[in-house]
């Protein structure tokens, strides 16, 4: 598929370094050159400096044979004028990320049909939802829906009172045969890797497991996490994120929300917006005022300000208050690596859920969606069987899948299953397939 991306941010640049990656032809285009250039001379794309928005530079880059544009620049308005520039040039699928939310609201008389765009991006709005699936589930630092959520790819951390550590996982089945659920992956000491037969699991892994939805207590049982109904919750940052994720909150009966802002006029919208929350004027690192907001007495601590350095600063106190969990809003994709590491729980990047909205709409070569996961450099692709697929009529274990590579899920026309050795492989399944960088390449061609 032929891609144009306007815009080599850390959204675009994020999307062309994964979409090169899955064999597809790729043009970035920036006003930056510095972008430009660190586009051009590490990923396999053609990156063009100049604006977006130009009917010329947009000729240059051969706009009229691109079968998709994606417009993720940080200007909302350059991203509609593209996608309008795009339909002139008859281009099939236009998406932009667009973050006021008013452009795609019932009250205003825009019609996105006539203006170009088939798909608006909202950052704020990814990220309310993700952030909201995390408190809901506190065991949890990453949570993935497929096959229409019939299926869960889960990530936490073992606990020391897992029932299943120092036992290979070979020896599992005879225990836990009433438990159906799949170990995708295991990151220990930096590294990440696909668990064998006689691999074990170890306290503090970081691991993703493959479940169905109805599973998940228990599979978070077996791997020491008792069930822990998040009650309260401590926001810090009247953002338009912020004020997202109370709003969804106050639906919740049973959670109690708190709200801080340091800036009093932010703070007082905040309060004139939600009905049911209590909103501090105050910052979250001063220990005297959230010692007497009963920071120590909440579930989760959630840092979403619009400045990463202050929720990492805030979050770090959160968790030596012995908050059980913290959620770090980060903007800078250089600053998520890094946050195990400092001992936090789990970043949220609105920029990387906003490429992995995107990829939900680029179905090409069988694939129906495909995500970059937050925590671990790795991907899962979401594929239609064609009658050309490579499975088709094969049992698991005569597919020989590549190296850093496992099948985690099959959609038969009766229902959802995770695959064993003798699942067979028919046209029209849906199959998941997680994949490691070095994998991937590989994976495309048994679905081309």
């Amino acid at each position: 598929m032929k891609i144009l991306i306007i815009g080599a941010g850390e959204v675009g640049g994020h999307l062309a370094k994964l979409l090169s990656r899955s064999n597809h032809d790729i043009t970035v285009v920036d006003s930056n050159a510095d972008r430009v250039n660190f586009i051009g001379e590490n990923l396999d794309v053609l990156a063009i400096e100049g604006h977006g928005t130009s009917p010329s530079l947009l000729r240059r880059a051969q706009i009229e044979k691109m079968d998709m544009l994606i417009a993720v620049t940080t200007v909302d308005e350059v991203n509609i004028l593209a996608c309008m520039i795009a339909k002139q040039f008859g281009v099939k699928t236009k998406i932009a990320r667009v973050r006021n939310r008013e452009f795609s609201s019932d009250e205003i008389p825009l019609n996105l049909e006539e203006l170009g765009i088939d798909m608006i991006i909202h950052p704020e709005l990814e990220a309310t939802r993700e952030i909201v699936r995390l408190i809901k589930f506190p065991q949890a630092h990453e949570i993935i829906g497929f096959c229409g959520n019939q299926m869960m790819i889960v990530g936490f951390r073992v606990s020391e009172k897992a029932e299943i550590l120092d036992v290979p996982l070979q020896d599992l089945g005879k225990t836990l045969k009433d438990i159906p659920f799949r170990l995708v992956t295991i990151t220990r000491d930096g590294s990440t890797f696909i668990p064998g037969g006689t691999n074990k699991v170890m306290v503090d892994d970081e691991v993703y497991v493959a479940v169905l939805p109805s599973e998940l207590p228990r599979v978070f049982k077996i791997f020491g996490h008792e069930r822990r109904p998040t009650r309260s919750v401590m926001i810090y940052g009247a953002t338009s994120i912020g004020r997202m994720v109370a709003q969804q909150l106050e639906g919740e009966k049973d959670i109690h929300v708190k709200l801080l802002e340091s800036e009093r006029r932010r703070g007082e919208l905040a309060a004139d917006q939600l009905d049911h929350t209590p909103v501090v004027i105050g910052d979250a690192s001063d220990i005297n005022l959230i010692a007497r907001e009963g920071i120590v007495d909440q579930d989760v601590f959630c840092a979403l300000t619009n400045d990463d350095e202050n929720n990492i600063v805030t979050s770090l106190l959160a968790r030596h208050l012995q908050v059980p969990k913290t959620i770090t809003l980060i903007g800078k994709v250089d600053y998520t690596p890094i946050v195990k590491t400092i001992g936090l729980d789990i970043a949220v990047n609105p920029r990387w859920l906003t490429s992995n909205a995107i990829f939900k709409y680029i179905h090409h070569g069988g694939i129906v969606s495909l995500r970059h996961l937050v925590n671990i450099d790795a991907e899962t692709f979401e594929f239609i069987a064609s009658a050309k697929s490579k499975v088709v009529g094969k049992m698991l274990r005569d597919i020989k899948f590549p190296h850093g590579s496992i099948m985690v899920a099959v959609e038969h026309e009766e229902g959802v299953e995770l695959p064993v050795g003798d699942t067979k492989i028919f046209v029209g399944d849906k199959v998941v397939v997680f994949s490691l960088p070095n994998a991937v390449k590989g994976v495309l061609k048994l679905f081309e």
